[in-house]
């Protein structure tokens, strides 16, 4: 993702971000913004603490066994009044128990 507090040089104006980059500039300060607020990304939210918004897809953290973990994109989902996590990947209930999540990073994006 490009810098938007890099500083230009153009022989007639510096600075560090230009009057129209300032959508961009807001935007993607309240993306970061929000992100700190939640605390969300790339840490492990417990289960017993906070659930994922319906349908969102998340790394979910699921005990196999006693001694067995593994993460998988699962999504959680409530149908009447009952709630199920979802493997993203077959669309089949997760059997094994959700321990922790975390929600995906933003798609990667290439500069134009």
């Amino acid at each position: 993702m490009e810098r938007l507090t890099h500083e230009r040089k153009s022989g007639m104006k510096t600075g560090y971000w230009s009057p129209n980059k300032k959508q961009e500039l807001v935007d993607r300060l309240a993306m970061h913004e929000d992100r700190e607020e939640n605390g969300d990304f790339g840490k492990w939210i417990p289960c017993s603490e906070r659930l994922p918004k319906d349908r969102q897809i998340v790394v979910a953290d699921i005990e196999c066994s006693i001694e067995d973990r593994m993460c998988i994109f699962a999504y959680f989902k409530i149908v009447d009044h009952m709630e199920h996590w979802i493997n993203a990947n077959t669309g089949f209930p997760v059997l094994a128990n959700v321990v922790q999540w975390t929600p995906l990073p933003e798609p990667y994006k290439e500069e134009q």
